[in-house]
């Protein structure tokens, strides 16, 4: 498959695309900062902005998904409306384009059954959840062949392969290591399943 990654400099997004490498897949990763990734074959690495829907519709052009791993440190800046703004620019760029499968990583947070200490963690990233949740919103309401997927704490843990995953409430585990999610994300894309839901994944 040919994919576009976003925030492929992220702790997912560059485990997505060097998973989806492995697995022969063409990768194309827009980002802010070419430099921080290593060049590799299949690998383009593009220069942009991913509330940019020109940037992204031109840099879309023949491919087949879009996987969205967008997303800065809770509590920065950056994170207050970045992935609503990523959100609304890849909708209307995949419009553009005509490509329709979309993938994006929001957090198990979301689910009302998170339990108390979720509630707590919900409240004080108050800002990061609303920006996820208005993420989750601009995605479920275009008419894209859609994906949301909500991990729990994510960790630097090895890639097992083994995870579960949970429609239509909180993730069983507390945890997935980066390098599962990736997998798990991988295999949505690429078998085309649970579209227009929104799952859980976790260890």
């Amino acid at each position: 498959m040919r994919l576009l990654i976003l925030g492929a400099t992220g702790g997912t997004g560059a485990r997505l695309t060097s998973q989806a490498l492995d697995r022969g897949n063409s990768v194309t990763a827009l980002v802010r900062s070419p430099e921080k990734m290593t060049p590799r074959e299949k690998l383009q690495i593009v220069r942009g902005d991913p509330r940019d829907a020109g940037e992204l519709a031109r840099a879309l052009r023949e491919h087949e998904a879009v996987v969205s791993a967008l997303g800065a440190a809770p509590g920065s800046k950056r994170s207050e409306d970045i992935r609503e703004a990523g959100a609304r620019s890849t909708v209307e760029a995949m419009r553009r384009a005509n490509v329709r499968r979309l993938v994006v990583v929001s957090a198990a947070m979301l689910y009302p059954d998170v339990g108390p200490l979720g509630a707590i963690v919900r409240f004080i990233l108050r800002r990061h959840v609303r920006d996820l949740a208005a993420m989750e919103r601009v995605v479920e309401a275009s008419d894209l062949d859609w994906t949301i997927v909500r991990p729990p704490r994510l960790t630097n843990g090895p890639l097992t392969g083994k995870y579960r995953i949970s429609d239509h409430h909180a993730p069983p585990s507390s945890f997935i290591s980066r390098a599962d999610c990736a997998h798990a994300i991988l295999d949505l894309v690429e078998k085309r399943e649970y579209v227009r839901k929104v799952i859980g994944v976790s260890r």
